[in-house]
């Protein structure tokens, strides 16, 4: 199996299948192929992970022929049940690039930079060793071991590791972490046959465009321009913490990004077409973050928060809050839920199930808050426009918006707040390690709330009437 097959194979699966999700769409004729394809990245990488593990608990190997032949097998389905689909619309491919002739020099100027962005970024991850401390001491570690031994060798804590005195059991510090990523990382040195460090690890600048044409795809679904969508995609691909994650990937963030940032641009999304596919798409993909790494539970439960506050009347909503205040009051505020433990609050201390035990405690990191978004290189201008959009929120032509974007900036606000100013983990913020890259998780989603509220704006100074798409 060649390697370029074993890149595109999970890519095509999933584009698949999410161009049959499309195909339930009421809002456009055809697929919608720019995202079909970033979104469809993402789930065929989670299903080719998941044919990984499952044929090797099945037959105890990892057989790259029963591997490919379930994608295989699960493409050529996608295929035939989008073409039933589509075949009686006669429409099968939706144009996204329609540009006035004024603007085309421009358009290529713009995707020529993208492409020689990316290249660039794709020659950094072939030339250069394995330098992310989490792809060698976790990530990439982990999937090496297993193309070395040719199984799911256990990972398990030291005193574990310690008290075992079998050979394929190994250890790491982050030995609980979800197997996801080094799965997809594990992939193609299975179809190569060989280990090498670079390939594993450039599926994640892959992410990156897959990434950009989710985001592309979505904001022409609106009927945005071209134009300003291949501006948002430079804007998004260039920000300096994002660049540097396609350069040098092998962090889980990257991917996070995808599932759980992609699945809140869904969301946003929603809020202006009132396409139920879009709503299906970002529960979706925020349920599938909840697999890459534990912060996906965080935003997943942002999400669904996200969904009642539109969907439910606000004296329902109204009266959910008061009912769980009592219940912290009264010293009640602690479930046990099955399969996922304790989740509630008690005594000072938060429980949040498989995410870990919380004492809250606050602390005063408000500076180095505002160092590392606005003062750092990290995100060069975004987050001065963030408080820009904030501000133009308040103008009445934007009403049509303000709910969806002030909602999702405020949960977004939320999560921080719990992870930094109320726990301990306050320290990744102080040194100015990880909570960057928490942030970047959700810039997908950042950068489409503030593509609404320009797209606004533009629209009332050129005359029109719309105010937050079709």
């Amino acid at each position: 199996m060649t390697l370029a097959l074993a890149y595109m194979l999970p890519w095509i699966t999933g584009t698949a299948w999410m161009a049959w999700v499309e195909s339930f769409s009421s809002r456009e004729p055809g697929v919608n192929w720019p995202r079909a394809l970033g979104y469809g990245f993402f789930l065929g990488n989670f299903i080719c992970a998941a044919a990984l593990y499952l044929v090797h608990a099945w037959s105890e190997q990892l057989s790259v022929f029963m591997v490919t032949a379930v994608m295989t097998g699960l493409s050529l389905l996608g295929i035939l049940l989008t073409w039933h689909r589509y075949r009686r619309q006669g429409v099968f491919i939706a144009r996204h690039t329609r540009v006035d002739g004024g603007s085309k020099w421009l358009f290529f100027l713009l995707s020529a930079l993208i492409v020689l962005h990316l290249a660039l970024a794709a020659v950094d991850v072939l030339s250069r060793p394995l330098t992310p401390w989490d792809a060698w001491t976790t990530w990439t570690y982990r999937a090496k071991i297993w193309f070395l031994n040719q199984e799911l060798s256990p990972m398990v804590g030291p005193g574990s590791w310690l008290a075992t005195m079998d050979p394929g059991t190994y250890t790491i510090n982050a030995f609980a972490y979800s197997p996801l990523v080094s799965l997809i990382q594990l992939w193609p040195a299975q179809a190569l046959g060989a280990w090498s460090d670079s390939l594993a690890i450039l599926p994640g600048t892959l992410a990156g465009i897959a990434i950009a044409l989710g985001l592309y795809g979505q904001g022409r679904s609106l009927a945005w321009p071209p134009l300003m969508m291949l501006a948002a995609v430079y804007m998004l691909l260039s920000m300096p913490l994002l660049d540097t994650h396609l350069a040098l990937p092998g962090y889980a963030d990257l991917w996070l990004a995808g599932f759980a940032g992609l699945g809140f641009v869904a969301l946003l999304q929603w809020t202006q077409s009132r396409d139920q596919g879009q709503l299906v798409s970002g529960l979706l993909f925020l349920i599938l973050g909840v697999l890459i790494k534990r912060e996906g539970v965080l935003w997943f439960l942002a999400g669904t928060l996200y969904i009642m506050l539109y969907l439910l009347p606000w004296k329902l909503l109204l009266g959910i809050a008061i009912a769980a205040v009592l219940l912290v009051i009264s010293g009640h505020g602690l479930l046990q839920l099955p399969l996922l433990g304790q989740v509630g609050y008690a005594d000072g201390v938060l429980y949040l199930a498989h995410l870990g035990v919380y004492p809250l405690r606050v602390q005063n990191i408000s500076a180095a808050l505002a160092t590392n978004l606005f003062f750092h290189a990290s995100w060069g201008l975004l987050f001065f426009y963030m408080l820009g959009a904030l501000l133009l929120l308040l103008l009445p032509v934007c009403a049509g918006i303000r709910s969806a974007v002030l909602w999702f900036v405020l949960l977004i606000s939320v999560v921080i707040t719990f992870m930094f100013f109320l726990s301990a983990e306050g320290r990744w913020l102080q040194d100015n390690t990880a909570f960057n890259r928490i942030v970047l998780q959700m810039s997908p989603a950042l950068l489409f709330s503030l593509l609404m509220t320009w797209r606004v704006l533009i629209s009332y100074l050129h005359g029109s009437d719309e105010r937050s798409g079709p």
